[in-house]
């Protein structure tokens, strides 16, 4: 029997490591439920690239359909596509359906959930953000949320939403495999990770998320910092990586690059990854990570890196205080000054963070476990397994 899927909010291809993250782990959630029956996936994407996909997956049949948000036949042509779909399987990004980036983005993303109930098929939102949704969006997100067939929030925003529907879980990139042993890198001194996010560097975008951190000031005080200890390797670390346009508002290798311009061989420029799997190989060898993109962090945290995230929005608290992690600098609550203590503080004193984030990473790993569990359940119970 072969069962056909589409997916939304998942990236086969993408700039950013994280939403391919949540696409390899949940594919590869879906090969374990499905065994050996056979899989057809049409990804409901803007662009038709399949990346390293077919390499990662080869037992999949997969495909892209083009959905051009601008285009009212394209509208209608990604409707007729999954009328054809036994079930649609949705996770925004990650945190597209929230209020994070605006009105325009959160009506769209509704829009699109929407298409999958006027034809009349499930619709699975997988382990995600929710919430803080504008005030004419509330009510309309929320039916979206409680009328699919499952819904699962990656942290505690399950709360947001009315009713019981929302389960809480963990984000799936916490399941994603590594390769420690594919890059050479050195273990005769410490190794650091330095996460840097564009969208946080340039002036043009970082007035949306209400910083009390001087964000480039954060970072050239923190390398300084550790460069002036000395006795460690400092890697910059990209998880945003547009290697076809590096001027690109969402490059942080472009960050990345200007850093290693102004440090110089005081700090190591890591490569700019082609998947999100050799984006965790790497950061996997690190000793200690600190990161603004939330999947970099994921990445460290579940590869057993010692972990401090930069939050600049309240995802990551919601979902590293949902595993009891505290060690989080809230970028948008503290001035620079007191992040820069905090960091110093949990870099110098680091056995809390290890001690705690063996029992954050147990409790991750067992509501992933449930998750997977109830979603089984539930594709039995809709007769689709």
């Amino acid at each position: 029997m072969i069962h056909r899927f589409g997916l939304m909010g998942l990236s086969l291809k993408d700039a950013n490591k994280g939403c391919e993250a949540l696409t390899f782990t949940f594919l590869r959630i879906l090969l374990n439920i499905y065994k050996k029956e056979e899989l057809e996936i049409i990804c409901i994407t803007k662009q038709d690239q399949l990346g390293l996909i077919r390499k990662n997956f080869p037992e999949l049949n997969i495909r892209c359909s083009i959905f051009n948000i601008y285009s009212i036949k394209s509208w209608i042509s990604t409707y007729n596509v999954i009328c054809t779909c036994d079930a649609v399987f949705d996770g925004s990004y990650g945190d597209g359906f929230t209020g994070i980036y605006g009105f325009q983005r959160n009506v769209v993303q509704i829009m699109r959930k929407q298409i999958v109930y006027w034809a009349h098929r499930p619709l699975f939102l997988l382990p995600q953000t929710y919430g803080h949704y504008k005030p004419l969006l509330v009510n309309w997100s929320e039916w979206i949320i409680n009328n699919s067939a499952l819904a699962y929030a990656r942290d505690d925003t399950a709360k947001l939403i009315k009713g019981n529907h929302v389960r809480t879980t963990a984000d799936m990139a916490f399941l994603l495999p590594y390769e420690k042993n594919k890059f050479e890198i050195s273990h005769s001194c410490v190794n650091i990770g330095i996460n840097v996010s564009s969208l946080l560097w340039d002036k043009n975008t970082n007035k949306q998320f209400g910083l009390t951190v001087d964000y480039q000031k954060f970072y050239y005080d923190l390398i300084s910092y550790l460069v002036g200890i000395g006795g460690c390797h400092i890697h910059l670390i990209a998880h945003v990586v547009d290697k076809d346009h590096f001027e690109a508002t969402e490059n942080d290798y472009r960050i990345c690059c200007e850093l290693k311009e102004k440090f110089g061989n005081d700090v190591v420029l890591a490569p700019a990854f082609e998947d999100a799997i050799s984006a965790k190989s790497y950061i996997a060898n690190m000793d200690f990570f600190l990161g603004s993109r939330m999947h970099s962090t994921i990445a460290a945290f579940s590869s057993r890196v010692v972990t401090i995230p930069f939050s600049y929005c309240h995802k990551f608290e919601a979902l590293y205080y949902n595993l009891q992690y505290p060690y989080v600098i809230p970028a948008t609550k503290k001035t620079t000054d007191e992040a820069l203590i905090m960091f110093k503080e949990w870099f110098n004193n680091p056995q809390p963070l290890k001690d705690q984030a063996a029992k954050s990473l147990s409790l991750a790993l067992k509501r992933l476990d449930s998750f997977q569990l109830n979603l089984r359940e539930v594709l039995v119970a809709q007769k689709l397994l």
